[in-house]
C-alpha cells in the first residue's frame, strides 16, 4: 500500500534518502537494476510522486517532483564498491518494509545498515584459506600443493587488506596480488615444497577473480542496462589485466634473478 509521508516530507528529502539507499545497494556489490528498485520503491513508499534514477557503477542520477511540478534532481558519486551480501539482503528488506517507516526512522536504519562491515579476522584469514586449497585441488594439485596455496592464499588476505587500507586502486592492487601469487609459488616449488607452480598459482589467483562483477555484468545486460553492464565488464576485464600483468612480472622476475623452474 502506497504511503502518503509526501504531504509531509519535502520531496527533496525523500530523493536524499532514496538515493542513500541506492548508493549503499551500489557500494555493497548489488546490480544496477536492483539499486534503481531500491531507489524507486522507498521514493513511492515514501510518497513521492514521480521517481526517475539511472544508475551506474560509478554513480547515481535521480530526479522527482514536488506538488507544484517542480523537478528537483541529485548526483551521487560512488566512490567505493566491494561486495557485502548481508547489506544488499538488509537493503532489500528495508525497501519493502519502508511504507511503515517516516523519513527520520528510515535514515537512521540506512545509517545502521551503513557500519555493517566485512567480516573481522579471523574470519577472512581462514575463508581465504579454505578457497584457495580447495581450487588447488579442484585443478588437480597435490595434497601438500592445496597446503601451501592455502597458507599463501591467507597471507594473501592479509596483504590486500593492509594496501587496501592505503587507498590504492584496485588497478593496483591486483598487480600487486599476481606478482605475490607467482613469486610466492614459484619460491615454493623452488624450495621443493610444493610439486606444480600452476596448480598452486591458480589456487591463489582464485581469490582475485572478479566473479561477482563478471555476473553482475551479464545480469545488467540481460535487464537492459547496456552501459552499466559494459562498464562493469570493463571493470571486471581490467581487474584481470591487472592479475595477469602481476604474474607476469613475477614470473620475469623469477626467471631473470633465479632462473627457469623445472
Amino acid at each position: 500500500m502506497r504511503s502518503h509521508h509526501f504531504q509531509h516530507d519535502e520531496p527533496s528529502d525523500i530523493l536524499r534518502v532514496a538515493v542513500d539507499a541506492g548508493r549503499l545497494m551500489l557500494e555493497a556489490g548489488a546490480e544496477t537494476y536492483r539499486a534503481e528498485e531500491t531507489m524507486a520503491g522507498i521514493a513511492q513508499n515514501l510518497g513521492a510522486l514521480e521517481t526517475e534514477s539511472f544508475a551506474l557503477p560509478t554513480g547515481i542520477m535521480a530526479s522527482t517532483v514536488d506538488i507544484q511540478g517542480n523537478s528537483i534532481s541529485t548526483v551521487r558519486r560512488i566512490r567505493t564498491r566491494s561486495i557485502n551480501l548481508e547489506k544488499i539482503c538488509k537493503l532489500e528488506t528495508l525497501t519493502k518494509m519502508s511504507g511503515k517507516h517516516t523519513l527520520d526512522s528510515l535514515e537512521r536504519e540506512l545509517c545502521i545498515i551503513e557500519t555493517i562491515g566485512l567480516y573481522p579476522q579471523p574470519v577472512p584469514f581462514f575463508g581465504s584459506a579454505l578457497i584457495s586449497g580447495f581450487f588447488c585441488l579442484l585443478f588437480g594439485g597435490a595434497p601438500l600443493d592445496a597446503f601451501c596455496s592455502a597458507l599463501a592464499g591467507a597471507l594473501l588476505n592479509i596483504v590486500r587488506r593492509w594496501l587496501a587500507s592505503k587507498r590504492q586502486p584496485d588497478f593496483i592492487l591486483n598487480i600487486a596480488g599476481g606478482l605475490y601469487a607467482a613469486l610466492i609459488s614459484a619460491l615454493l616449488v623452488y624450495a621443493g615444497i610444493a610439486s606444480h607452480l600452476d596448480k598452486t598459482s591458480i589456487g591463489i589467483i582464485m581469490l582475485m577473480v572478479p566473479g561477482v562483477t563478471i555476473v553482475n555484468a551479464i545480469r545488467d545486460l540481460i535487464s537492459g542496462d547496456l552501459v552499466a553492464g559494459i562498464a562493469r565488464a570493463a571493470d571486471a576485464f581490467i581487474s584481470a589485466a591487472g592479475i595477469s600483468i602481476g604474474v607476469g612480472i613475477g614470473l620475469q622476475i623469477w626467471s631473470a634473478w633465479v632462473g627457469l623452474l623445472p
